[in-house]
């Protein structure tokens, strides 16, 4: 079972020890120093592509380094700035964790009260009815979140708001509940919910402006979508293509209207975040004054609840707390980051411990990193408004946290970088299209088409040309621009990969295993009509059943 493993003293291994120079002289060399970084952050944003980037650090307390990069929209040229809005995607899970421990704190529920306590219409009858409020926090539950279905493409959210309970009911296990850290969008999702439910607001984001963003001066922060149509200094979203070139996406629809909005539908700027960073390193020095009553001291919300992965023969992985991840050096940063797949260095192997908070978020269009090192009551906030040639804002982040406290061996990040977008570039071949091919049955013949036309549906169509030749297609939730052309693949199985890298990143798409591409039928005794179908997400074959005009989970 993963347990909470934090140490009886938060500030244990935190102190490095200091030159005994004047404050003041600290802060400059530390401006410095950063501001000399900045011909590299120059060179990985051209090595990724991303379009424009913000960047705000703190260290002992004082602004050390502000500074804005490229394009805010590409169209009219203007630039970012430290009130420029970016969607700061899973950088809003930090924001619920601690919208829950308000109530906490307030006992309207605890971290251990279990779902089924506090969610009416919560009915799961399997080991999962045990699970609790700090399990949905912490990522580990073992359920699968089944983005594929609620997160489709060109930003698009697929499911309603109002579902959350009946898909919380119907997610399907890949783990036993506490034994593996699973990340889940979906449940953090039901956190707002939760939210919803035992507070005197009847949407979260409501909430979360009333008890943190005004307290705190937070101005430039929502979690509404409408934001978008009315604001005039909002970065417009990009997807980089394979050959550099960039291709703007709607602003996700991920919002505190919307499902799954709970985990990524906030935006934020800079300036506000740094506000936030304050707010959350005062937690950890509770013996100073501090009249901050939105995070309590010594917070629960950076207990590690998770080992990030409990196979690994070293904790340099990290742990996940509530809404936060945990390292401590020497480690591999960026435990949420798009580069985690790629390439992720060891930070700090030759130096002494130091133990950083983070998280990382990326949808179509944007990503983002935020640390806290509370040692040095410092942080680091990067917001993008691009989907890069690898995550550029992973790469500066930590080569500004290597800068700021000398770590060794120096990792080059333009070389991390350049590796990255190597091995990213072929990520559509490597990952998806060889896979299929060395897995696929030849000399197998597809079975008679479909008949079905429901909410997860597979019909024959005609198709366009000349030859009005038919086409299978697979469209989502009834949603007419969330279509899928499926070819045959083997038997009963169909296919629907796209048949280029730059129409996945065009439209948004973000799938890490090959399997995910495939769907296969079941049908009635006859063998004809179609009555479910099979789909493998995150390595798990999801039945879709038909039961009158909505299909099921099992």
């Amino acid at each position: 079972m993963i347990t909470n493993t934090a140490s009886s003293d938060p500030m244990e291994g935190l102190h490095r020890a200091q030159p005994q120079i004047s404050m003041s002289e600290v802060d400059v060399d530390m401006k410095q120093r950063l501001r000399d970084r900045i011909p590299t952050m120059d060179r990985i944003l051209d090595i990724t592509h991303q379009p424009g980037m913000s960047i705000g650090v703190i260290h002992h307390g004082k602004d050390v380094l502000k500074h804005n990069f490229g394009v805010r929209d590409t169209t009219t040229g203007l630039k970012p700035n430290g009130d420029t809005l970016y969607c700061i995607a899973s950088l809003t899970k930090a924001f619920m964790a601690a919208s829950i421990d308000q109530l906490v704190q307030e006992k309207k529920l605890s971290w251990d009260s279990t779902i089924k306590s506090v969610v009416p219409g919560f009915d799961r009858d399997d080991i999962f009815s045990h699970m609790t409020v700090r399990d949905i926090c912490s990522h580990r539950t073992g359920l699968l979140s089944l983005d594929e279905i609620t997160q489709g493409m060109d930003a698009r959210i697929l499911v309603d708001k109002k579902d959350v309970v009946k898909v919380s009911n119907a997610l399907p296990a890949k783990h036993e509940l506490r034994t593996n850290f699973l990340y889940n969008n979906a449940l953090y999702a039901l956190a707002g919910h939760i939210v919803e439910q035992v507070s005197d607001h009847d949407n979260w984001g409501h909430f979360q402006h009333d008890r943190i963003f005004e307290p705190l001066g937070m101005t430039r922060t929502t979690a509404f979508r409408s934001v978008h149509e009315t604001d005039d200094n909002i970065a417009t979203g990009y997807m980089v293509l394979t050959n550099g070139k960039l291709s703007p996406i709607a602003p996700t629809e991920l919002s505190a209207d919307s499902m799954n909005g709970g985990s990524g539908g906030v935006r934020s700027s800079v300036d506000d975040l740094l506000k936030w960073c304050r707010c959350l390193l005062a937690s950890f020095h509770p013996s100073e004054q501090n009249t901050n009553k939105i995070v309590q001291p010594n917070s629960p919300i950076f207990n590690r609840s998770a080992i990030a992965d409990a196979h690994s023969p070293t904790s340099a992985e990290g742990d996940y707390c509530q809404g936060w991840c945990y390292h401590q050096t020497p480690a591999s940063l960026g435990l949420i980051s798009p580069n985690r797949t790629l390439f992720s260095p060891i930070l700090g192997a030759a130096s002494p411990a130091l133990q950083i908070y983070g998280h990382q978020g990326d949808v179509p269009g944007y990503t983002c990193n935020i640390y806290l090192i509370p040692a040095t009551n410092s942080a680091v906030v990067i917001l993008s408004n691009g989907t890069g040639l690898s995550d550029a804002t992973d790469w500066i982040a930590q080569d500004l946290i290597q800068t700021m406290y000398e770590l060794q061996p120096a990792i080059d990040f333009v070389d991390a970088a350049l590796h990255a977008r190597n091995i990213y570039r072929g990520h559509y071949e490597r990952d998806f299209l060889n896979p299929l091919k060395e897995h696929q049955k030849l000399d197998t013949h597809p079975p008679p088409p479909p008949r079905i036309s429901w909410d997860l549906d597979a019909d024959s169509r005609d198709g366009m040309g000349a030859e009005k030749k038919k086409v299978l297609r697979m469209t989502v939730n009834k949603q007419a621009d969330q279509v899928w052309n499926l070819t045959h693949y083997q038997s009963d199985v169909f296919s629907h990969l796209p048949d280029s890298a730059d129409k996945c990143l065009a439209r948004g798409l973000n799938r890490t295993l090959w399997s995910s591409f495939l769907t296969s039928f079941t049908r009635d005794d006859e063998g004809g009509a179609v009555n479910g179908i099979w789909w493998r997400l995150d390595g798990v074959d999801v039945h879709f059943t038909r039961h009158e005009t909505s299909p099921t989970l099992s």
